[in-house]
């Protein structure tokens, strides 16, 4: 078996893995990436996102992290060199009855409290003016003009390529199978291409997506993240333009935008179903009619397109629905960065930024409220019930 030195081994070449390369090799220190295919390919989440890049509706550990990756975002195309297909049409959330509304005035209150002042309340005419074609049922909006879209899979690669050339080493289709450690420090990790490798390093960062369990499972440490199988679809090229920010609604699971071609791209939580191997999805029939039809009865303009396709993402959901990022305090060299619960995509520049900041010994106050050692905080009965729902999704 031979061996290989590197002093940052990143497992997991998806939007946040490639983010933390890339900010870790602009330091000058070797990097290694292992991924187990290749980069944003299906059906890892990268791949499969929605794409949205918004601060409103964050959890309030992630609003500091959510406000310097927007801040990133306008100039992340300059810096990758790299067209994202990045575009800061606003993200709206609307409401569509009386309680809805009054709801929803207390949710910007809670937003701009935040800190995310550009987060304001629209009336219905003003909601009308801004997005034309709209139910007509629809009464007020949450609307966040910094927020927008990108294209993950381009936005995934941008950042593995800058990373490269920095300076960073990509291993595909290299499968890690177990981290190596040795008296409570995480040392490397075992990993498999054409032979078995054994790869060592001062810093490990564990980035595996929906995998990260597997990996964490071989040195007894037990993650509460489960895997799911998240929908999207996406239709017939419309008339661009007619929708401008992203739209979802305070009563209905969907998020709905446009993309530069024209073609509506539709999400919002709708399962498929986890394939035996966990490596595959079976997409359910029930989850495509009604999430085809929520759109179509908030955004009319979507019923005169044809649905052209429908895929699965098998993303990391954690037992608080906010990732783990940062180091565990009972083992030394082991970072983790996973759980990110389908809305990692637009914290990908902060997190890279934040990640290299810890591993070179600086601060990294963004991930105060996102440390991995409050997993400590949940029982045994209450991980195990968390854990128990992601094998009722499966296949078989």
């Amino acid at each position: 078996m031979s061996k290989v030195k590197t002093d940052v081994l990143i497992i997991g070449g998806g939007i946040i893995g490639s983010s933390i390369a890339y900010h870790m090799a602009r330091e000058g220190v070797r990097v290694l990436v292992v991924e187990q295919s290749q980069v944003a390919q299906e059906p890892v989440a990268s791949w499969a996102s929605a794409g949205g890049v918004r601060r409103q509706g964050r959890h309030p550990a992630e609003a500091a992290l959510a406000s310097a990756a927007i801040a990133r975002w306008p100039s992340l195309e300059q810096e990758l060199a790299a067209d994202l297909h990045y575009r800061q049409g606003g993200n709206l959330f609307v409401a569509e009855t009386a309680e809805e509304a009054d709801e929803l005035g207390r949710f910007v209150q809670l937003q701009q409290q935040h800190g995310f002042t550009d987060v304001r309340l629209l009336d219905r005419q003003e909601l009308h003016e801004l997005v034309p074609g709209l139910n007509e049922g629809v009464l007020a909006g949450s609307y966040s003009v910094y927020d927008g879209q990108a294209d993950p899979a381009r936005t995934t690669r941008a950042f593995a390529n800058a990373a490269i050339r920095h300076g960073a080493t990509y291993w595909t289709e290299t499968r890690a199978v177990a981290l190596l450690e040795s008296n409570g420090r995480v040392e490397g990790a075992r990993v498999v291409r054409s032979d078995s490798e054994e790869i060592e390093a001062a810093h490990v960062v564990l980035s595996a997506g929906a995998w990260s369990d597997e990996l964490a499972a071989s040195i007894g440490l037990r993650l509460p993240v489960r895997m799911q199988a998240l929908q999207m679809l996406r239709s017939s090229p419309a008339t661009p333009d007619l929708l401008r920010p992203v739209l979802s609604a305070l009563g209905r699971s969907l998020s709905l935008k446009q993309l530069p071609d024209g073609a509506f791209l539709l999400g919002g939580g709708w399962p498929g179903t986890i394939g035996a191997d966990r490596r595959s999805y079976i997409l359910r029939p029930e989850s495509i009619d009604g999430n085809w039809t929520t759109a179509c009865e908030l955004f009319p303009a979507v019923a005169q397109q044809r649905m052209e396709r429908a895929w699965c993402g098998l993303e990391a959901e954690s037992i608080d629905e906010i990732p783990f990022i940062g180091a565990l305090s009972n083992w030394q060299g082991l970072i983790l960065a996973l759980g990110f619960s389908g809305h990692g995509f637009a914290l990908s520049p902060a997190v890279g930024q934040s990640v290299a900041d810890q591993i070179m010994g600086r601060p990294s106050p963004l991930l105060d409220d996102l440390k991995p050692d409050r997993i400590a905080h949940f029982t045994d009965a209450e991980i195990a019930a968390f854990l128990a729902s992601e094998d009722m999704g499966n296949a078989g």
